[in-house]
């Protein structure tokens, strides 16, 4: 608090105040009055609706004490809001008044650990207000009067927090009297409590405004969505749904609506449509803290050429820190019928065009070994004969003839390849299981790998002794070739390929390493997809369509078997590996 000067008696309002010289009862019946007055002042304060409310029942409190001509309420901003400063004058003040009633709030909001504010910020920010049933019913001083006679300062604490000021000015001296500053203190800590009140209030007001505004903008969203959203409480009942999501439970004839709180999962054992059931199963995934991405649901007709699919991806609305249980599940359904149906028409085309390729593609494999072998015997004749066969045009037409092979071979692999993404995306990759042994067979894989490529030195490490298993010896001997075709692909740097074979329980494991360009972590959850191919600054000079490995990992899974990726220790090259049952153990995935 701040003071000019003293005043050494006034009254309390209706004459309340008493000296203290008096008697015991007439001290008794002036304490009664003051609680009675302090009583009146707090229901001023409790009746206020807004700030502006506050301030005129400050004013009109502070005015059956004192004389002043102005009245200033400054208050610390909230939350990164600026301060606020109301000015509220009883009479028109002359400027050069108003200047030197600023300069003194900021020099005492300054002292009382206010944040650092100049008399020009005040300025700009202060806000004027002169309510009419606060005006002046005594003589009106001169209008011309520039000069601050007296001046009182509060702070206005809530809680031993000071959250803004409270000053008087008024062109006389002497006018505030020291005998009333408890009083004027308490009146101060009323309305320090109103004003927080009220900035309580409109931050809680505007905070429900900001929701409901974001509430209307998320129905918004969420009706307007192209995807079918639901969404549920931690038992599984249906608490929200779209229209997309109303229209596919219309279509199972269930009316969510008419059966609020019911968990899907008792929805669905009612009924007979087998999609719900699954779609009650996802729920139930998401709700014990799974998140799952992308299962798909066949909704229509199971007869149709291209059956109503949708894509589910499904994950828990967690509650918080002290509930580990999820508190529902949000569920979205994307319609992916358009994809399938496109998907069906490419494998369509790429079976029969892959069929196609095969009849031209035998007769120019077959004519060209013919040629060869006609060329390579007039050649072994010629040199019986002692003649030099570097010099000799069948030399050159053979070395000609086998690049044809050598491409013809290369166009077979592709064919084969588009042939069996058309078996696995049909279902009919048929396996035909014959007893070898796995040694014997990544020797001769090894051996073709290492005809067809100088750069490499391509090695085989046996970790085991008997090498039998049952399985399809061709298809294998495929995953195999179209590894290390990779890994030879992929190295053009050359280096060391090497091929092992050890023994996994039940299982043996195959491993194909390499000191090629390695695979980046980005793309690990891509490379077994179908026409993918590793994204770098050099796979561009890369030949291939992307099937090698999709058509392994069908081949390996067809044998119950598992195949995968692993980064070498040294971070230079790749090793793919796959593990085989020693005996059949057909479409189980491990």
């Amino acid at each position: 608090m701040e003071k000019s000067s003293v005043q050494s008696q006034s009254t309390l309002p209706d004459g309340a105040y008493r000296s203290s010289r008096g008697s015991g009862e007439d001290r008794l019946a002036v304490l009664r009055h003051e609680m009675e007055y302090l009583n009146t002042i707090g229901k001023r304060f409790v009746a206020a609706n807004d700030r502006f409310q506050v301030h005129r029942a400050l004013l009109a409190t502070l005015q059956e004490l004192y004389s002043f001509s102005a009245c200033a309420i400054l208050l610390k901003g909230q939350h990164g809001d600026p301060f606020e400063l109301s000015i509220i004058p009883r009479y028109p003040l002359s400027s050069s008044f108003l200047q030197e009633m600023i300069q003194r709030i900021a020099r005492a909001a300054n002292i009382i650990d206010f944040p650092n504010v100049t008399p020009e910020e005040l300025a700009v920010a202060a806000y004027f207000d002169a309510p009419d049933d606060l005006a002046l019913m005594e003589p009106q001083p001169p209008l011309g009067s520039s000069e601050i006679g007296d001046f009182l300062h509060l702070p206005l604490a809530v809680e031993d927090r000071i959250i803004g000021l409270l000053s008087l000015f008024h062109e006389r001296e002497g006018v505030f009297d020291t005998q009333l500053l408890q009083l004027t203190r308490i009146i101060a800590d009323y309305a320090a409590i109103a004003l927080e009140n009220m900035r309580l209030r409109e931050r809680e007001q505007a905070l429900w405004r900001e929701a409901e505004f974001e509430r209307r903008r998320l129905e918004l969203i969420i009706s307007s969505m192209a995807e079918a959203l639901l969404i549920t409480n931690a038992q599984g009942a249906i608490v929200s749904l779209n229209r997309f999501a109303e229209q596919l439970f219309q279509q199972a004839e269930i009316d969510t609506r008419l059966e609020p709180g019911v968990p899907l999962r008792q929805l669905a054992a009612r009924s007979n449509v087998p999609w719900l059931r699954e779609l009650a199963h996802v729920v139930d995934q998401a709700l014990t803290g799974q998140t799952i991405k992308n299962q798909e649901l066949i909704i229509g007709e199971s007869g149709e050429t291209v059956p109503l699919t949708l894509s589910i991806s499904a994950a828990p609305l967690s509650q918080d820190s002290h509930h580990p249980l999820p508190g529902g599940a949000v569920v979205v359904l994307n319609d992916i019928t358009d994809r399938k149906q496109i998907e069906k028409l490419k494998d369509e085309f790429v079976s029969v065009v892959s069929h196609e390729l095969r009849t031209p593609l035998t007769a120019i494999k077959g004519y060209t070994q013919h040629l060869v072998r006609r060329l390579e015997r007039r050649l072994r004749q010629q040199a019986r004969e002692g003649r030099d066969q570097s010099e000799l045009p069948e030399s050159y037409d053979l070395r000609s003839l086998y690049i044809v092979q050598s491409e013809a071979e290369h166009l077979e692999r592709l064919v084969s390849d588009l042939l069996d993404l058309s078996r696995v995306q049909w279902g009919r990759l048929d396996l035909q299981y014959t007893p070898f042994y796995l040694a014997d067979l990544l020797a001769e894989q090894v051996r073709l790998a290492q005809a067809n490529t100088e750069q490499h030195i391509i090695q085989l490490d046996l970790q085991v002794q008997d090498s039998k298993v049952i399985a399809d010896r061709q298809r294998i001997a495929q995953v195999v070739g179209n590894i290390l075709d990779n890994a030879i692909k992929y190295s053009p740097q050359g280096g060391h390929v090497i091929v092992r074979l050890e023994s996994a329980g039940e299982d043996f494991l195959i491993s194909i390493s390499d000191e090629g360009i390695g695979v980046s972590p980005e793309y690990l959850d891509h490379i077994f997809e179908r026409f993918y191919r590793v994204r770098n600054a050099a796979s561009r000079q890369y030949s291939g369509i992307g099937l090698g490995l999709y058509v392994a990992r069908a081949i390996v899974e067809a044998h119950g078997g598992h195949i995968g990726y692993a980064s070498n220790q040294s971070g230079m090259g790749s090793t793919f590996y796959f593990s085989l049952p020693r005996t059949p153990n057909p479409a189980e995935k491990r």
